[in-house]
């Protein structure tokens, strides 16, 4: 799975993605990412899930391992 693209589609005000939460428990992450930016929504997805349609310019897409790792920078997307 790719989220190469997500946050491009979208003018975001805020931090539209978060590279440095890639391994971290997905609990974490998603306390992290509201924190950061109120305005959004966090979508947590398995990796092997696809990016759901359409577009969400107000949603994070968190993909993650059977481990509940993040497993792939989350973006807005």
């Amino acid at each position: 799975m790719s989220t190469a693209g997500c946050s491009s589609a979208c003018k975001v005000t805020g931090k539209s993605s978060w590279p440095e939460l890639m391994g971290s428990n997905v609990a974490k992450a998603v306390s992290v990412i509201q924190n950061e930016n109120p305005s959004v929504h966090v979508k947590v997805l398995n990796i092997s899930k696809s990016i759901p349609l359409p577009v969400d310019c107000a949603r994070v897409v968190v993909f993650v391992d059977d481990t509940n790792k993040v497993a792939l920078p989350p973006v807005i997307c």
